[in-house]
């Protein structure tokens, strides 16, 4: 095992799920409940892998974001959580593919970073990350391990390509929406304004364990033993539906609605949950390696409360989400992202990747 990578463990899985797409098939959940002062707590569910059950029992804790943009000063707010996710799953690629090539790390940082700026309708953003590296490593071996990372990284593909995101608000007459992907607006290579810009620092540890930090709130990210962690905490895809869970509840829970009488019991909440094809970032195969069928349900604490199809209302709420969800636009939107790196100290040129990427359905 070199840098706590079990590389025969992963192999035997990609066999596996090579011989039997359904053991392919990994199922994530996560639920937001809100807390007092405009936080909310996300619990992560029981992941479905194939036919296995795997148990998660972990807390996270989210700010609102607000106008400021930012987490509560110690938790992290949606557009954090985005940044978590993609640099520890950043970070779990290119550990996986050096590994392979037998180098042996001394230091592996990833710096994500999303630039905002206004744009119609709201916000368009401009993604990149750094890696820093140090270790017997050579160019060519970095290069590509940025190529891996690039066509099968879950957190990169997650955000590169646009997803389709449905929503249900469970009420008497459930309501189906759908946030359909819009084109980019921003040109990626355009400097950053003054809409904003949102930067985190991602410290890997050892095998798939990383130690983020974000506007000075710090969080670990890992992956279930199934996957070759050591289930630490939540993994790099929760902290993506934690991030949608957490923007949708706010959302929901800050739009003004009609108080009922007598008034419902409990509180609103927010289910999110999605799919991933192991294949795509764990084998060779031709599969797409991003999440995918994200569905985002509102749990309202008024389940008679309907939809008068304007802005009013729990399906209100939602559309206004599609339309100002920071969150929600790494997500749904495609994104092409700018990679940077140090090698060593030096700085490695890396060429950026023009090719359209082609995964099965």
């Amino acid at each position: 095992m070199l840098n706590g990578v079990d590389l025969p463990a992963r192999q035997a899985l990609a066999e596996r799920i090579r011989e039997d797409s359904w053991e392919a098939q990994l199922s994530i959940g996560v639920q937001a409940h809100p807390e007092a002062g405009g936080r909310c707590r996300v619990d992560t569910e029981p992941m479905r892998m194939g036919s296995v059950r795997v148990a998660r029992s972990f807390s996270l804790r989210q700010g609102d974001g607000g106008a400021a943009g930012a987490g509560s000063g110690d938790c992290l707010d949606p557009v954090g959580s985005v940044l978590v996710a993609l640099g520890a799953s950043v970070a779990d690629s290119v550990v996986t593919r050096l590994s392979g090539e037998g180098c042996h790390l001394t230091l592996l940082e990833v710096l994500p970073a999303a630039d905002f700026a206004p744009a119609p309708g709201g916000r368009a953003a401009r993604l990149s990350y750094g890696l820093r590296i140090e270790g017997d490593v050579s160019a060519g071996q970095v290069r590509e391990a940025v190529r891996a990372a690039r066509e099968r990284c879950s957190g990169h593909r997650t955000l590169e390509e646009p997803n389709e995101l449905r929503v249900v608000v469970q009420t008497e007459k459930d309501v189906h929406l759908a946030a359909l992907p819009r084109p980019a607006d921003r040109d990626p290579a355009a400097p950053a304004d003054s809409g904003g810009r949102r930067t985190a620092r991602v410290s890997w540890e050892v095998g798939a364990h990383v130690i983020a930090e974000v506007d000075g709130v710090r969080a670990d990210s890992d992956q279930p033993k199934q996957l070759f962690g050591a289930d630490l905490a939540p993994s790099a895809q929760e902290y993506f539906l934690a991030a949608l869970a957490a923007e949708a509840l706010r959302f929901a829970t800050s739009t003004p609605a009609p108080t009922p009488s007598p008034p419902p019991a409990g509180q609103d909440a927010v289910h999110a949950s999605a799919r991933i094809d192991l294949r795509g970032p764990y084998s060779s195969q031709d599969a797409p390696a991003g999440l995918r069928n994200v569905l985002v349900q509102l749990l309202p604490a008024d389940p008679t409360a309907g939809d008068d199809g304007g802005d009013g209302g729990p399906a209100g709420a939602m559309r206004a989400w599609f339309a100002e969800g920071d969150a929600l636009r790494l997500v749904r939107d495609a994104h092409p992202i700018h990679v940077d790196v140090v090698l060593n100290g030096t700085p490695l040129t890396i060429e950026e990747d023009t090719e359209e990427h082609h995964h099965a359905p």
